[in-house]
């Protein structure tokens, strides 16, 4: 029957029309007029569309092999127009099937302006939408032909095939991604082969045309151009950019991990985690910006899941990743709110293998481990400044979590637990600058504040800065941290251009709950500090912290402590039998000059701040130099003159701040000055609450730090003196205006005449309550009582004193106390009181006379 074609009269129509649109000169291009002829016919025709598909792919093939090209051209030129005028046939999946024929046999030809050909009719197709689904088409073929024009470097027209390969494949995913009944697109054998070359020609780009600083901007490495079709066919590596953007962007949740995979195997194996990584950072940041917000953690979860497979690896490569991971968390946002704390156990866990591999034998390099944790650190942080506040507060929490304690750590372990304890501290350093306190009770819990009131005391010399730092961080609420912590004897502390605000309620409450326990820190801080290059960087941190509270939160009561704990540090320096060294007795001088110059002043006391200055310049003209802190303001003393020494320094030479001075001066601004004539002494109240069980607990007295320490490394057992036992507890309520002023109650009995202690009459109780309670008074009648109880306890027998307790209350004899309360609420009684009454109806309510104990 196909013998019969040869015969022109005996062609069906179709073929004519076909045939027709060739020109008898070999140069001339396709008739306009006969193809529109043709596509007429191929409309008004639909069943006719697939046997014109049929017969131009037979000569197109006819023309292929004899090397006709200009014919081939004209093939393919029809064969595109029929599409694009024919994209609503019924028929148009068989056309098509014909016209991915056509396209195959233009690839496996292996010419290049064939394969150019082919590609572009490839991505007309693409482009057109197909209102009937078909069931069996498969692009296995294409992507493997358009991947193999993407690695093609062998002749002239390497960056013409690279191009029109990356075009290629941006058309089967358009194709694939628009049709539903294609996702094969995205399994792994097709990712394997589309996400390399696509990779391929993006580094090859960068390393060819972009510099260094070029790929850290990410502007020549990543950028989307205006004008897309005269850029696209003459650069490979813009358009492998566009690729993988659009790859990623029509990527859905479930097949990101295909797009991952391959991407990662990618980097490994051409070694682009080497620092500096500027490859891969450039390439996942453009693969968060091109997927959906929601989606980012996912990448980052990838990213972390691949540094774990790569943990025995060169440290190197996992400072690479780890680089990338600090790069470009900031950018996935809230979106890793759900895996927070897996994300960060994550990292802590990658930080606590590096610090126990470097201290080992078998680690090769210890300063790259050193580089691999500060990176952690540092994605660590850049982590946390990419969550919201609470989340925040979250990771802080968890990182208190896991900072090991050093107390019943064996010698083998000690040394990786030190360093791992040094490590941690920096990490929650890190996380700390990113937060912003609020309230201090939201940060400062009980457990948290608890453990930087551990690590403040720590033996690391560096752990305990750096806990100073956290406390700066976090105290820190109006950036004043900056003129404090260098801070000199400043004349004029307008200067400093402080933010002060009103402490609110709240924070009052929190620090009045946790004054003692901080304040006492402080003080053991300062006597834990021993000699080197960094005391005066440690003290001065200190004196930052007690001007941070001093603005934070200076209120009356928490002023008036602050000046009780620096003239206790003040007699803790002019201590002559403290064996401490004259640099330390004239650095803590030094910060409790600077503190109570600038507390003085923001308080606004003429007196008290003329009384700061004098002793200021009477330590620069007379006292030690160390010790001149208006050195170049204040005139120094005649040459010759002999300057006192640290240890000649006293009140009457006018060297140390009085206490009474101070006393008169705060007492003449209105404030309760009682509490400040007490030393600041040590008892069993200023240990930590149970919440800081896990940590060690604070000594019983600041001048006891060596025998604490040895008795814990020996086990010894250490006598307690029963008179200094306190053993009443607080019944005052939050809200009392003064924690000092305390309503205590007696643990163990309290023999008062009328079994409660508390007043007889209504007056008595008006009186009492009205009537301001001294605190020094009280708190040496508690200890009087206190005494009594105990020497109660050691003199007299237990029977005796049981026996007493019992004939006060009346409960001696259980027997008769039920059969009292049986009797009492028995039926029989209740009858009885019922019909003395003769059932009279009750009174009103107005008529019912109160007693006079209830009116006010």
């Amino acid at each position: 029957m196909n013998s019969l074609y040869c015969c022109a009269p005996c062609k069906p129509r179709y073929r004519k029309l076909v045939d027709n649109i060739y020109p008898r000169a070999i140069n001339e291009g396709l008739i306009n007029m006969q193809m529109q002829k043709l596509t007429f016919y191929a409309i008004s025709h639909p069943e006719k569309l697939e046997r014109i598909g049929e017969y131009l792919v037979q000569r197109l093939a006819r023309d292929l092999a004899r090397l006709r090209f200009v014919q081939v051209k004209i093939a393919v030129e029809a064969m595109d127009q029929l599409l694009e005028a024919c994209h609503s046939s019924p028929s148009l999946v068989q056309f098509t099937e014909n016209h991915l024929r056509m396209v195959q046999k233009l690839l496996e030809s292996n010419i290049p302006v064939m394969e150019q050909l082919a590609t572009t009719s490839f991505v007309k197709f693409s482009n057109i939408e197909e209102n009937t689904p078909s069931y069996h088409r498969q692009y296995d073929f294409f992507i493997s032909k358009f991947s193999q024009m993407c690695h093609s470097s062998h002749d002239e027209h390497w960056k013409v095939m690279r191009c029109a390969g990356l075009r290629g494949l941006r058309g089967v995913v358009w194709k694939s991604v628009t049709d539903g009944l294609h996702p094969t697109i995205w399994e792994r054998q097709h990712m394997d082969k589309i996400v390399p070359s696509i990779l391929f020609n993006l580094h090859e780009g960068d390393d060819d045309s972009c510099s260094g600083e070029e790929v850290l901007t990410g502007r020549n490495a990543f950028t989307s151009l205006v004008d897309e079709n005269e850029r696209d066919r003459d650069d490979p590596h813009t358009l492998s950019d566009q690729c993988l953007r659009e790859l990623m962007g029509k990527a859905t949740f479930g097949s990101m991990r295909a797009v991952m995979d391959p991407l990662l195997k990618h980097l490994d194996l051409h070694k682009k985690w080497q620092p500096p990584p500027n490859f891969a950072i450039s390439l996942f940041k453009a693969i968060l910006y091109s997927i959906q917000t929601q989606n980012s953690y996912f990448v980052i979860q990838e990213l972390i899941n691949h540094l774990d497979t790569m943990s025995s690896s060169n440290a190197k490569i996992r400072i690479g990743i780890a680089t990338v991971l600090s790069s470009i968390v900031n950018i996935a946002g809230t979106s890793i709110g759900p895996l927070l704390l897996s994300i960060f156990n994550s990292l802590l866990k990658h930080l606590r293998t590096s610090v126990e591999f470097q201290q080992s034998y078998s680690c090769p390099n210890k300063e790259d481990e050193t580089t691999y944790q500060e990176t952690l650190i540092n994605a660590m942080g850049d982590f946390a400044n990419a969550l919201p506040d609470y989340q925040k507060v979250e990771m802080m929490m968890f990182t208190v979590g896991n900072i090991p304690s050093l107390n019943n750590t064996n010698e083998s372990s000690k040394s990786s637990d030190a360093f791992l304890q040094h490590v941690l501290v920096k990490t929650l350093l890190k996380v700390a600058t990113k937060y912003r306190t609020a309230y201090l009770a939201t940060v400062f819990t009980d457990s948290f504040l608890a453990t930087l009131l551990r690590l403040a005391l720590a033996c690391d010399p560096q752990v305990r800065l750096n806990t100073l730092y956290i406390f700066h961080t976090l105290l820190d609420r109006h950036d004043n941290i900056h003129s404090l912590i260098h801070l000199g004897c400043e004349l004029d502390v307008s200067d400093l251009q402080l933010t002060v605000e009103k402490c609110s309620r709240a924070d009052q409450m929190f620090i009045r709950k946790h004054t003692n326990h901080l304040l006492t820190t402080l003080y053991k801080c300062v006597v834990k500090e021993g000699e080197g290059a960094e005391l005066e960087e440690r003290l001065d941190a200190i004196q930052c912290i007690l001007c941070l509270l001093c603005i934070e939160v200076g209120y009356d009561e928490m002023l008036l402590e602050l000046f009780r704990l620096s003239l206790s540090l003040q007699d803790y320096a002019a201590d002559p039998t403290q064996k401490i060294s004259d640099e330390k007795r004239m650095r803590v001088h030094n910060i409790v000059a600077k503190f109570l110059n600038v507390s003085s002043q923001l308080m606004a006391l003429p007196s008290l701040c003329q009384h700061v200055q004098q002793i200021v310049a009477n330590r620069a003209s007379h006292g030690p130099p160390l010790m001149n802190l208006v050195e170049g303001v204040v005139e120094s003393s005649e040459e010759g003159e002999i300057r006192l020494r640290v240890d000649e320094m006293d009140e009457k030479s006018g060297m140390l701040f009085d206490r009474g001075v101070i006393s008169e001066c705060l007492k003449a601004s209105g404030k309760d000055t009682s509490r400040l004539v007490v030393p600041f002494s040590l008892n069993l109240s200023s240990l930590m609450p149970s919440s800081a069980s896990s940590g060690p607990s604070l000594s019983l007295s600041p001048s006891g730090w060596e025998e604490e320490e040895d008795s814990r490394g020996k086990g010894e057992k250490r006598e307690i003196d029963v008179d200094s036992l306190d053993l009443s507890f607080d019944v005052s309520p939050p809200e009392t205006p003064s924690m000092r002023t305390t309503r205590r109650n007696t643990t163990v009995f309290s023999l008062l005449p009328n079994k409660t202690g508390l007043p007889v009459s209504v007056q008595a109780l008006r009186t009492m309550v009205n009537t301001p309670v001294d605190a020094v008074e009280e708190e040496k009648r508690m200890m009087e009582m206190t005494s009594s109880v105990v020497e109660q306890l050691r003199s007299r027998p237990f029977e005796d004193i049981s026996d007493e307790i019992c004939k006060h209350n009346e409960e001696g004899d259980i027997v008769r106390t039920v059969s009292r309360l049986l009797a009492r609420n028995s039926e029989s009684v209740r009858l009885s009181e019922m019909g003395r009454t003769g059932g009279a109806r009750p009174k009103d309510i107005f008529e019912i006379q109160l007693p006079p104990s209830y009116i006010y």
